[in-house]
């Protein structure tokens, strides 16, 4: 996205399979973002270059972490990103790997 972008009223992600607000922080600054973090809300500034994450993105054992992080690859070009434990994705869509690299492939 172009510009700031804010996710109010999202205090029920702290309680889920990890503080996902703080896990949402954590691996959106890899990529070089400015983050902004309340009890209920992100606020992401990205940066003027997206950069690849040293040490890859960490799932917190936590699918949806794994499936948010792996889209970035998709609108950066060059940026690589590497999933640290993409089989966390197992609980909900054993599949999301390879169905996303065939859509990738098109």
């Amino acid at each position: 996205a172009e510009g700031e972008t804010r996710i109010t009223n999202i205090a029920s992600w702290r309680v889920k399979e990890t503080d996902r607000i703080k896990a949402m922080a954590a691996e959106a600054r890899k990529f070089g973002a400015k983050i902004e973090e309340g009890a209920d809300f992100i606020r992401v500034v990205p940066s003027a270059q997206i950069v690849s994450p040293n040490g890859g993105i960490d799932t917190y054992d936590d699918h949806r972490m794994a499936m948010c992080f792996s889209l970035m690859s998709l609108g950066a070009r060059g940026v690589r990103t590497r999933i640290n434990d993409p089989k966390c994705v197992g609980k909900t869509f054993p599949t999301y790997f390879k169905v996303l690299n065939s859509l990738i492939a098109r």
